[in-house]
């Protein structure tokens, strides 16, 4: 909470808590009261600062605190961005990044402190407002071959009034939101065994098991799915 400037009442909204939980989390360990925060659960709010995952220009546009209007005017923007992701991917990069993804891997490209998610089918921009607000907007990408490599098409829409992209959309959020868990637990991961913590090692191959089980029963198993 220090570290991302974050409220009780952020960490509450991000890990889908009630402030009571999110106190039994920060008592002392010594507190009878005290309650471990759930892996999960700081896998989210690590994942830059736990930004939410919004499916819908209006949806992000309430996140944000301004106009859906706005938020797709940044979505243009945040576009421009995954390219240069993209770009400076390929060029450390044996295989095609969008090879992988077409082949059903989801991706995540990092530029600077941006991070954004590549599905087969879907991209996940990192947006901002001005106040400092943050989320993740899904948009439909398109896989292009092209003369020597494939290309991604992205186009930002509001499906509101779109029932199969309403339901489409919300699955790939799905897949998104498991996979920023994922990514961010297996750095955790990595710094453990650096550090020879096997504890922490164990903790967290729990929490991966418990995400691959979150994943298997709402029937998102693979890029089949999505």
């Amino acid at each position: 909470m220090q570290r991302l400037a974050l409220t009780k009442a952020d960490v509450a909204r991000i890990a889908r808590a009630s402030e009571a939980t999110v106190d039994s989390w920060l008592k002392p360990e010594t507190s009878k009261s005290h309650r471990a925060c759930p892996e999960v659960a700081l896998a989210v709010i690590e994942n830059a600062a736990g930004d939410p995952v919004c499916a819908f220009a209006s949806e992000a546009a309430d996140v944000l605190g301004i106009t859906a209007a706005r938020v797709k005017a940044l979505a243009v923007d945040a576009q421009v961005g995954l390219g240069a992701a993209l770009w400076a991917a390929r060029r450390n990069d044996v295989v095609h990044p969008l090879v992988r993804v077409k082949a059903g891997d989801p991706l995540t490209l990092e530029l600077g402190a941006l991070s954004y998610l590549l599905l087969p089918g879907w991209a996940f921009l990192p947006l901002q407002g001005r106040d400092g607000r943050r989320c993740k907007l899904a948009v439909r990408a398109t896989i292009e071959d092209g003369v020597e490599d494939p290309w991604l098409s992205t186009e930002a829409h509001d499906w509101a009034d779109e029932a199969e992209a309403r339901r489409e959309a919300s699955e790939a959020v799905a897949v998104a939101e498991r996979m920023e868990e994922v990514r961010i637990l297996g750095r955790r991961r990595v710094e453990a065994l650096d550090a020879g913590d096997e504890a922490e090692v164990r903790r967290i191959d729990k929490a991966l098991d418990l995400v691959g089980r979150t994943v298997d029963r709402v029937g998102l198993g693979g890029p089949d799915a999505v």
